[in-house]
């Protein structure tokens, strides 16, 4: 059933994202080219009007915008959606099917994850296109190559656990920023008034206890300094970035942990959808 719910939101939220995707792709293509052909052309010092020019003008600041626009509308399209299908009228007829609450959350999750990193993709294959020169592509193809042969060769193994570890990272702050919409929309909307208002309220709130929970943390691991410089200055470089990047992830999950239970609790206890 979750992989019918997660079509059924990738079919509903790509004809946003998908043209957004191609829009940013093909603006880059057209750039590149217009940059080519002024570069070609020779500029009328006597009227001083360059029309490549000004349409390479435009070109840019459009590029530019759909730039900008993609990691946002994929942010923006994620609550959008979250509070239509959950939150709203079409609330009803989504509780009332036969799938738990856990699935339904899962299916926006995975799907916002999706377009997250599609639009990261479409943003560097738009700069990635504006900056090709002859022999770009290959030399970058190569000196990522390189970098992963070198990674691999001095720590072994651990280059490949290094690019596993950091897909999860990845991963983990997606479905982690997602709940962090999710969950005072939840709380906003089990009330019977002010709905909108009280989830913006709720997400400041949360913010702010979550700054005060990490100042604490910190505060607490002062007098403990000492003896954890003691422990990484014993670890191999390996070893630090394996355990860097695994303290991030997890304290990362345990923040989304508890917004996730604080999420199905609102949908299954105290959702007020009249």
């Amino acid at each position: 059933m979750l992989r019918k719910l997660m079509k059924y939101e990738l079919k509903a939220t790509g004809r946003v994202m998908l043209p957004l995707y191609l829009a940013v792709v093909a603006l880059a293509a057209v750039l590149r080219g217009l940059a080519v052909w002024s570069q070609a052309l020779h500029y009328d010092a006597v009227t001083g009007f360059d029309p490549v020019r000004v349409l390479l003008t435009l070109v840019t600041a459009a590029f530019f915008l759909a730039l900008v626009a993609a990691p946002i509308a994929a942010v923006v399209l994620m609550i959008i959606r979250f509070k239509t299908n959950l939150l709203s009228d079409e609330g009803y007829v989504m509780f009332t099917l036969p799938v738990s609450s856990h699935k339904l959350v899962w299916s926006k999750l995975l799907t916002s994850a999706v377009w997250f990193i599609g639009a990261a993709l479409a943003d560097c294959l738009g700069v990635l296109i504006l900056a090709a020169e002859e022999g770009f592509l290959s030399g970058l193809w190569q000196g990522l190559r390189d970098l992963f042969a070198e990674m691999t060769a001095y720590y072994a193994a651990n280059g490949v656990l290094v690019i596993v570890e950091l897909v999860i990272l990845v991963l983990v702050v997606c479905f982690t920023t997602c709940l962090e919409f999710y969950c005072p929309m939840a709380i906003g909307h089990s009330f019977a008034r002010h709905k909108v208002l009280l989830s913006v309220v709720f997400f400041f709130v949360i913010g702010a206890v979550r700054q005060a929970a990490g100042v604490a943390l910190i505060s607490a691991g002062v007098p403990f300094l000492g003896d954890m410089e003691a422990l990484l200055s014993g670890l191999s470089p390996a070893a630090a970035i394996h355990g860097g990047i695994w303290v991030i992830t997890l304290t990362t999950a345990v923040c989304g942990a508890i917004l996730y239970a604080v999420t199905l609790r609102m949908l299954d206890r105290h959702l007020n959808l009249e």
